[in-house]
């Protein structure tokens, strides 16, 4: 679970499908939906069932590219979830992003 302080952040499903938690509420995503957080909303999201996924994410403003380049390399090293979660937090000092609860299991 995360919150953007300044930022709008819009799902669209593209394949497949996916769930969204958004503050509290858990949302269907199947191929074809959108969905919005505006900021200041707690979310999640994971991809839904066996079958392969794609989502478009669109982030505005979009000074979110460095965050996603440097997340993808310290990710490829994390070892457990808690790896995982820490190197979001110390991104999070330099981004627009608050880590408010431990990823989802699904």
């Amino acid at each position: 679970m995360h919150v953007h302080h300044r930022t709008d952040e819009g799902f669209y499903v593209v394949s497949g499908a996916f769930r969204f938690l958004v503050d509290s509420e858990t949302i269907e995503g199947p191929a074809g939906s959108h969905v919005l957080v505006r900021p200041g909303i707690p979310h999640t999201f994971w991809k839904a069932g066996d079958v392969p996924a794609r989502c478009l994410i669109i982030l505005t403003p979009p000074e979110f590219a460095p965050y996603f380049r440097e997340l993808s390399r310290a990710l490829a090293h994390a070892k457990t979830d808690e790896d995982a979660v820490e190197i979001r937090r110390r991104l999070s000092a330099r981004f627009d992003i608050e880590v408010v609860g431990p990823p989802i299991k699904p």
